[in-house]
C-alpha cells in the first residue's frame, strides 16, 4: 500500500482530532488527583476564620476519640476561668491509669498548671483533677462537656469522661473535632498552651520540677504548627488534630484511625494552603443594619458582624461568593452589646452555605425610663387596629349625639390611615 504526503497529512489530523475528548477528559482527572490521599478512617481539613471545609474523608463518621477528648476539657476549663486557683488533688484523680504526670493524692497545683499537663503531656490523672475543679466531680463536668457540644453544634459528639479513655457512648466526629477546635483557637490562653513545645510545674516532694514536653509531633515536624492536640487508644488507633498558619490563613487538620497519621495531616495542610488564599469579604467593624428596640431609651440598636468575614476560597471562586444577612424587624429592651441579633452566610454561587457568622448589637441599649402607663399607652397606639376602632366610636357617637354629617371626615380619615399602613408595610420589606 503506497502512502503519499497527503495521506499521511490527513492520518495524523484524524488521529488528532479524536483524540481531543481524551485531553478534555483529563482535565478533572488531574483535579481529583490534586487532592490528598488519606490513610484515616477520617479526616477533614478546615478553615479556622469561616469553618469552611475544604476537604473530608468521612467527616461525620461517629469514632473513638481517645484524648482528642481533652480539648473540651481544657476549652471548658478556660472558659471557666481563675487558672490561677488551687486545685487539691483527690485520691480518685491520682488513681487514673495510664498516661499521667504520677499526681498524689493531696498534692496542690493550679489550673494553669494542670492545664499544661493536659494539652502538653495528655495526662488523664490531670484531666480529672480539672474537671473535680471546675464541676465539683467528673460527672457533673461530664454534664457540662456534652452541654456545651449542644451548644456548638457537635452532632456527632458525646462524652462519658475527660480524659478519653475507651468507654461505650464516648465518640466524636472529625468535623465535630475541627468545629471545636476552631472556637477553642479563638481563646488566647488555649491557643498560647497548645502551641507550648515545653513548660515546667513544680513536683512536690521532688529535688527537680516536673518537664512537661509537648507530645504533638506536628509541631517540629509541620513550620507554622501552632498546635493542637494527639490521642491513642488501641479502639480509637491513632487521632491528631494540627492547626497551622501561614500568612493570615490558620487552617485545622483532623485524622482519625490512621497508621499515617502526621503524614496525613501533612498532606492535608500542604493542599490547603497550596490551592487556597484568605479573603476579606467585610469587616466587623461595619454597620450592616439598624433594628428598631421596642421600650429601649434609643429607638434603634447598631447590628454589626460579630467577627470579620474571612474565607479560604481559589481565585475562581472569589467572584461567585455573596452572603446573605437576617435580622428581626423589631427587638424588644434591654439588649448588650455583643448579644446575638441575627445571622450573616456566606454562599458560593447557589450551594449549602460555606460559613455562618453571628449578627451582634454593636451598643448596648437598656430600658426605657418611663412610667409604666405611657408604656401601655404607647403600646396600644402602636396598634393601627386599635387606633382606628376607637376613632370609629368616637366618630359614631358624636354622629348619634350631634346628628352632624361626619362623611368627609372618615373618608379623610380613612385616606390618612391607609397611607400610614402602606408606608409601614414598606418599612418592613425593607431588604438589608
Amino acid at each position: 500500500m503506497n502512502f503519499n504526503r497527503k495521506s499521511i497529512f490527513s492520518f495524523f489530523l484524524i488521529l488528532l482530532i479524536s483524540s481531543f475528548p481524551l485531553i478534555i477528559f483529563i482535565k478533572p482527572v488531574k483535579a481529583y488527583l490534586n487532592t490528598p490521599e488519606i490513610s484515616g478512617k477520617s479526616a477533614v481539613l478546615m478553615d479556622a476564620a469561616s469553618g469552611r471545609v475544604l476537604y473530608e474523608k468521612n467527616a461525620h463518621e461517629r469514632l473513638p476519640m481517645a484524648s482528642l477528648t481533652k480539648i473540651m476539657t481544657a476549652f471548658l476549663t478556660v472558659e471557666n476561668g481563675d487558672l490561677d486557683e488551687k486545685v487539691k488533688v483527690s485520691k480518685y484523680a491520682a488513681s487514673i491509669p495510664e498516661c499521667s504526670i504520677y499526681l498524689e493524692p493531696g498534692e496542690v497545683l493550679t489550673r494553669r498548671e494542670l492545664l499544661y499537663a493536659v494539652m502538653l503531656k495528655s495526662a488523664n490523672d490531670a484531666s480529672v483533677a480539672l474537671a473535680e475543679s471546675v464541676a465539683g466531680s467528673e460527672k457533673d463536668f461530664v454534664k457540662l462537656m456534652n452541654k456545651r457540644a449542644g451548644e456548638l453544634g457537635l452532632k456527632d459528639t458525646h462524652y462519658v469522661n475527660p480524659h478519653g479513655l475507651d468507654a461505650n457512648g464516648h465518640y466524636s466526629s472529625a468535623y465535630d473535632l475541627a468545629l471545636l477546635s476552631r472556637k477553642a483557637l479563638q481563646n488566647k490562653v488555649f491557643a498560647e498552651i497548645v502551641r507550648t513545645k515545653y513548660k515546667t510545674i513544680p513536683w512536690e516532694g521532688h529535688d527537680e520540677d516536673r518537664a512537661l514536653y509537648n507530645i504533638n509531633r506536628l509541631l517540629y515536624r509541620y513550620e507554622g504548627t501552632i498546635g493542637i492536640k494527639t490521642g491513642y487508644t488501641r479502639k480509637a488507633g491513632n487521632c491528631v488534630v494540627g492547626a497551622a498558619q501561614k500568612g493570615d490563613m490558620v487552617l485545622i487538620a483532623v485524622s482519625m484511625n490512621s497508621p499515617a497519621v502526621y503524614d496525613d495531616l501533612t498532606r492535608m495542610l500542604n493542599y490547603g494552603f497550596k490551592n487556597y488564599k484568605m479573603f476579606n469579604i467585610a469587616s466587623k467593624k461595619q454597620v450592616f443594619a439598624e433594628v428598631k428596640v421596642n421600650g429601649g431609651e434609643t429607638e434603634t440598636v447598631k447590628i454589626n458582624l460579630n467577627e470579620d468575614l474571612k474565607v479560604a476560597a481559589t481565585s475562581d471562586e472569589i467572584p461567585y461568593i455573596t452572603y446573605q444577612i437576617t435580622v428581626p424587624d423589631k427587638i424588644s429592651a434591654p439588649v448588650k452589646k455583643g448579644e446575638k441579633i441575627g445571622e450573616c452566610k456566606l454562599y458560593l454561587k447557589d450551594e449549602e452555605p460555606l460559613a455562618s457568622v453571628d449578627m451582634v448589637a454593636g451598643e448596648t441599649v437598656s430600658l426605657q425610663r418611663v412610667p409604666a402607663f405611657v408604656m401601655v399607652a404607647k403600646r396600644i397606639f402602636d396598634n393601627w387596629w386599635i387606633y382606628f376602632s376607637g376613632i370609629l366610636v368616637l366618630l359614631i357617637y358624636y354622629k348619634r349625639k350631634k346628628n352632624i354629617s361626619l362623611e368627609g371626615y372618615l373618608k379623610q380619615f380613612l385616606r390618612w390611615l391607609l397611607k400610614r399602613k402602606i408606608e409601614q408595610m414598606k418599612e418592613k420589606k425593607r431588604i438589608i
